[in-house]
């Protein structure tokens, strides 16, 4: 009877979790709703630097000496051309003919700057949240001017806007990346009540 009553008692444990002390139930821990669920950063950190490989390799055919491809009639100039003659915002279109075109070599440097800054900073993992928002901005850009350029799939833009978007909100530049050796350094400051590093530490 004794024995049977034991038995009886270690099951009821098993299935509550609980142990002698009454603590451990499985049902009085805090459950990790949908927004509450972490993951490894090391996978993010990984896609972050390819993602910086894209924007590198891109900002390679960018040539000054061919002014940006007026010259030959290619790289940036035949894509700005594409754009204007497939606008999807007429809006858009306007400012590539009324204030691009005319400041060709102005803004075939300020792409050839951005796309770059946005590599390094990506493959570096260095001012990540930076260099995420800049992305984020040049990719939204990039698909409304191309989005109805025919044999353009929409989905390659719509993923170039949604990873940095993802490296954004994650800090990913912590894994992999030189933001790793400056959050702790930071987050001190910031309990010192540093207003530069309180900012600062929003960047990595």
């Amino acid at each position: 009877m004794a024995l049977q009553m034991r038995d009886e008692s270690a099951t009821a444990t098993g299935r509550t979790g609980m142990g002698a002390n009454g603590t451990g139930s499985m049902e009085d821990r805090p459950r990790a709703g949908w927004l509450g669920v972490t993951a490894p950063l090391w996978p993010l950190g990984l896609a972050r630097l390819l993602y910086g490989v894209l924007w590198w390799q891109q900002s390679g055919w960018k040539v000054p000496a061919d002014d940006f491809g007026r010259k030959s009639g290619g790289g940036l100039w035949y894509w700005v051309q594409q754009e204007i003659q497939h606008p999807t915002v007429n809006a858009y279109k306007d400012f590539l003919v009324n204030v691009m075109i005319p400041n060709w070599t102005f803004f075939g440097w300020m792409t050839l700057i951005t796309e770059t800054f946005i590599g390094v900073t990506l493959i570096l993992g260095l001012l990540t949240r930076l260099g995420s928002l800049v992305a984020l901005g040049m990719a939204a850009n990039i698909t409304i001017g191309i989005l109805s350029v025919p044999h353009e799939w929409g989905w390659t833009y719509t993923m170039l806007i949604m990873f940095p978007a993802i490296f954004l909100l994650t800090g990913a530049g912590r894994s992999f990346g030189l933001d790793g050796f400056l959050v702790t350094p930071l987050e001190r400051a910031t309990a010192r009540g540093s207003r530069v590093a309180r900012f600062s530490r929003w960047l990595v």
